[in-house]
């Protein structure tokens, strides 16, 4: 996949690291993320993945109350997110175990974050 125009305008300071740059760039346009949680960690980390460009964006955790709708509009204050794939769910979908995540194309999860961070 090649950076459109306005991508390339959007994400100018992304090209400039090095070890992102171009190449970087596209494999996050390209990558899924799942987010577990519905705190406020889960949703700063739902945040910054969107902007930073991840392709496909899951959002997910036990919310009966619905309060990860108010996860999507901060995700689209960040800019013209048209090019996120943005998928929140309600409630943690049955069989959401690690081997699940990787069968639907997911390669980070905030619970993963929070175990290597001790915060269990």
């Amino acid at each position: 996949m090649r950076l459109t125009d306005a991508q390339q305008e959007r994400y100018a300071r992304h090209l400039l690291l090095l070890g992102i740059e171009g190449a970087g760039q596209e494999r996050l346009l390209a990558s899924s993320v799942r987010v577990r949680g519905t705190g406020r960690a889960a949703r700063a980390c739902a945040l910054y993945l969107a902007v930073s460009g991840v392709g496909t964006l899951a959002v997910d955790g036990g919310d009966p109350d619905g309060e990860l709708r108010a996860v999507s509009p901060d995700l689209r204050l960040g800019g013209d997110r048209d090019e996120v794939d943005l998928d929140i769910a309600p409630a943690d979908p049955a069989g959401s175990g690690p081997a699940e995540a990787a069968a639907a194309g997911s390669w980070a999860a905030l619970e993963a974050v929070r175990a290597l961070a001790g915060r269990r």
